[in-house]
Parts: structure tokens; sequence; C-alpha cells
């Protein structure tokens, strides 16, 4: 290979959110990083309204304080008309379980994008804009190469010891290397605008997204900043050809018509803009990685947008991509394979739990919100959690709860988020859902010890987790393995505490971590 091409430690193709967080977070690892962007920022991208869970991966790149101070306009829940009867009900982010921020934002994607990008340049990564990747080569021991071409119409090719496709629904490398799985149940399309002077509700309310059905689909009603708010809806791919005479843009007004609910918040509005119409088909690829590549968000699979999840996915899989990269390049001990394999299995249960939620969201137009909270519940990795808060939970995006993300290897701190969770706040008492607190308890049986990985600042470790014979995954810690030998002749909630805390714990820790075992279910009532 010519000894004139550039080295780089990572490429990443794609320089949209997953791109940014990937690249940035790499950077800050120490790691030479080139984003490569086809366009010039800003540019136009739908997909404006973020979870909630968002905030903890903004923060982490240190991008929070300016979307906080920019005027975005905050979301703090979630307004529906679905189900069996109109009657909207609202759900809030403040009721999810573990969730450090009690509201997302909606934000216009071209400033936002570009606030990604421009952030990983000041955290040290090279971005070159305008420069459309036209081939790539995965070798072996960094012997990769990456082919793109800038404005001036010039070739260049780089080598690079890995590779981060990041390159959208156009998926460059997955395209070529793997193949791509269309969802047979969600093949829609979205048709979108912009209006002024649309209603919206007062107070905390003012900023959440509307979501409402109608008989061929349903709309999302998303408020942004400078009074324009965003309103589209998702249909079957069909209406296209049934439609083909009238246009889509009769069909999208016609619709309306026959929503009163958001004909009404219209009433006095004005469309700024024009129809807009895209393929919001689901699609998932066989493969999100291999030697030498690894691919985030929409590279490697794309999720219904009803629970408004791209954003979120997208820089959640950038954040485990980047701790993936970084393990292997460093050679940490961890082998690639089983680092693969770790990225795959997070990025594809994450997947997997969003789309079961849509396909019953979409089946249920017929059922009750009660119905919806209880397929949640299903859905979730804490046994016993109320039905409502596992909805909420789901839809903002919750995960620092979750096994492979928060692995106290070396330390008995759990998040201060885990003192409120599922039911109540602790109060000097220590109980889980259900448990009485002052009731013996004993480690549940079928436990099941095996070998994992878990996410220890930027690499990831070998570790062993608990696994109840539910499913739920729990890391185990020094603090976990001393409350099960506690446990172990039959002490109260409240006890094991004290246990704890008379053994040089910190009371809070010590709380919060017998609260979190006796959620998991890795504790139960004495008989």
């Amino acid at each position: 290979m010519p000894e004139e091409l550039a080295n780089y430690d990572v490429v990443v193709i794609g320089g949209g959110p997953g791109g940014s967080m990937s690249g940035t977070l790499l950077a800050d690892y120490g790691k030479r990083v080139l984003i490569l962007e086809a366009e010039k920022f800003p540019r136009y991208h739908i997909g404006e309204s973020l979870l909630s869970g968002t905030a903890e991966l903004m923060q982490r790149i240190g991008v929070l304080d300016r979307i906080e101070n920019d005027g975005y306009i905050k979301k703090h829940g979630v307004e529906w008309v679905w189900g069996e009867n109109r009657e909207p009900w609202t759900v809030y982010f403040k009721d999810a379980l573990a969730m450090p921020y009690d509201y997302g934002y909606q934000v216009e994607r071209g400033e936002f994008d570009k606030l990604l990008l421009d952030n990983a340049r000041t955290h040290g990564a090279e971005v070159r804009e305008e420069h459309r990747v036209t081939d790539f080569t995965i070798g072996e021991d960094g012997d990769s190469t990456v082919t793109f071409q800038g404005p001036d119409g010039v070739s260049t090719t780089v080598r690079t010891r890995w590779i981060v496709d990041s390159s959208g629904q156009g998926g460059l490398v997955t395209k070529r290397l793997h193949e791509q799985s269309w969802d047979p149940y969600l093949k829609n399309l979205a048709v979108w605008s912009y209006w002024t002077g649309a209603e919206r509700p007062p107070g905390l309310d003012s900023g959440n997204t509307f979501l409402p059905t109608f008989d061929e689909g349903w709309w999302w009603f998303i408020p942004l900043r400078e009074d324009r708010t965003s309103i589209g809806m998702v249909v079957d791919s069909k209406v296209v050809h049934e439609n083909r005479g009238a246009g889509m843009e009769a069909y999208y007004l016609d619709c309306l018509s026959r929503t009163p609910e958001l004909a009404k918040r219209l009433e006095g509005a004005q469309r700024v803009d024009k129809i807009h119409v895209a393929r919001d088909w689901s699609y998932s690829y066989d493969r999100f990685s291999g030697d030498g590549y690894i691919a985030v968000g929409d590279a490697a699979c794309f999720i219904d947008p009803l629970f408004s999840t791209g954003v979120h996915l997208a820089m959640l899989s950038g954040f485990l991509a980047a701790v993936t990269v970084n393990t292997i390049l460093d050679q940490t001990g961890v082998t690639a394979a089983d680092a693969l394999r770790f990225y795959e299995t997070a990025y594809r249960k994450e997947f997997a739990r969003l789309r079961a939620q849509v396909y019953f969201l979409y089946g249920g137009h017929g059922s009750t919100k009660d119905s919806y909270f209880w397929h949640a519940r299903s859905q979730f990795d804490v046994p016993d959690i109320a039905p409502e808060k596992a909805f909420i939970s789901l839809i903002a995006g919750a995960f620092q709860h979750r096994s492979w993300y928060s692995r106290y290897l070396k330390r008995l701190d759990v998040p201060s988020e885990l003192r409120d969770t599922i039911e109540q706040i602790f109060d000097g008492k220590s109980t889980g859902i259900g448990v009485d607190p002052h009731q013996a308890v004993v480690p549940a049986t079928g436990l099941n010890y095996v070998d994992d990985l878990a996410i220890d600042g930027s690499y990831l470790r070998p570790a062993r987790s608990l696994v109840t014979p539910s499913g739920v995954t729990v890391p185990v810690t020094t603090g976990l393995e001393q409350l099960l030998a506690l446990a172990e002749q039959g002490r109260s909630s409240v006890e094991l505490v004290d246990e704890l805390a008379t053994g040089g714990t910190d009371r809070d820790a010590a709380q919060s971590l017998v609260h979190e075992v006796v959620s998991y279910g890795l504790l139960q009532p004495a008989e």
C-alpha cells in the first residue's frame, strides 16, 4: 500500500447524530478520527422530536448546556388520541424509570445536527463536509481504506484501522456487505408540512408531542421555535398509488379534516411549506458489524418513527460503538469478536423492544391505553414495574438501569436516580415493588451466573452477571455479592441496609442497592 496515504485510527462515514456521537467520543479517547459528510451543514432533515433519554447522551459529549441555552422547545410528555375512544391521554417523562431528565427537546434538525458536528471538531475530530465516500476496502490489521471525493471533484484515499458506517439509510458499508430485511408490517409513508399559528396547550404541555390517529394511520404534531409546528402523518405506502390523481396535498388536507382533534388546533393556522413525502419502511441488516467496521443508527436498522427514536438510537448506538471500537483498537484483552457480539446484542435488543411496542399500538386501535401500558411492561426488563411506568420509560428512552449500560465493577455506587424508581422515593427505608421492607427476603431460586462484558469508562471489561429465571440480567459487583450473602440468612430489606451500612457502605448507596436488587427480582420474600 502506498506510503503517502494518510493514516487514521477511525474513519466515520456520515456526520449525522450517530457519526458525530461516535466520532466525538473516539476523539476524546485519544484516537485520530476523520468524519466524512457528503453534505454541507446545516441541511434539512426530518426527525425533530428528541426523547428525554437523549439528554444524558448529549451531556456525555458536552452539548446539553448549548441545547438548554439555545431556546429549543422542551417536551415534557406525549399526548395521545389512540385506542377505543377519542379521549386524549398524556404520559410524562418525569414518571419514567431511572430518568435523570424529565423532558426532551423539539429541535430543528439542520441546526441541531450542525451543533453536534461542530462539537466533534471541537473535541479533536477532523471533519470534512461536502466529501462523499465513493469506495472502501476492509483489510486486516488496520489496512482498510476509504476513498472519497471533495467538492473540487478530486478523489482521495486514506488508510484507517476501523470504519464506522453512519451513512444513514444509504448504509454504504452494510448495504454492500450484508443482507437488508424489510419489515413486512411496517412499510409506511410519511407525509408532512409546517404550519404557523397552530394552537398549543397551555403551560408545560405546550411543547408536548401530540399523536392522534385517524382511519388510515396516525399524525404527529411537533411544536418548534418561532411558532412553527411540524405536522405530518404516517400511512400505508399504498396511498401514493390510490391518490395519484388528486395528489398528496389533497390527501393530506383531506386526512386533516377527518381528524377533528387536530383540525381544531389548526383553526386560523397557516401552512407555510410544501408537502414533503418520504418512505418510512422499517428494516434491519443481518449484521451490524464485522472485522474492521461497525454500523450505527440507520446504517444498521430503522424503526417506524412512532416513538421518535431515530436520533436517540443513532446517538445511543454511536456511544456503544465508540466504546466497542476503542476496546478493540487498544487490545485491552477483550477479543474483537466478543466486543462486536456485545454491540450487536445490545443494539438489537433495543430495536426489538421498540418494534414490538410499535406493532402492538398499530394493531390496537380498538384497545385501551391500559392495554398499551401492560404490553410495554412485557417488553421491559424490570419485574413488577408499574405498567404505565414501563410504557413511558420505553418511549422516553430510559436505558441507564440496563445491565449493559451501568456496570459498577469497582464501586458499590448506583445511579442516584434509582433511589426514586418504580413507585416511591426512599424515605429512610428500603423496599422493592410490593415488598414489605420489614419482611424477610432471601435470594431468588434459579439465579444463573454468566460471563459477560461491561462498559467501564471508555472500554468494555470482562464481567459476570446474574440472570434471573425471567431473563433479567444484573451485573455482579462486590456489593451485590455481599448483599446476597447477607440475605442467605433471611433478613428484611431494612436489616440488609443496616448490615451494609454497619460494614462501611454509605447508607444511601446501601438503600439504592437493596432497592435495585429487590426490584430486579434477585431477592424474594422468604416463605
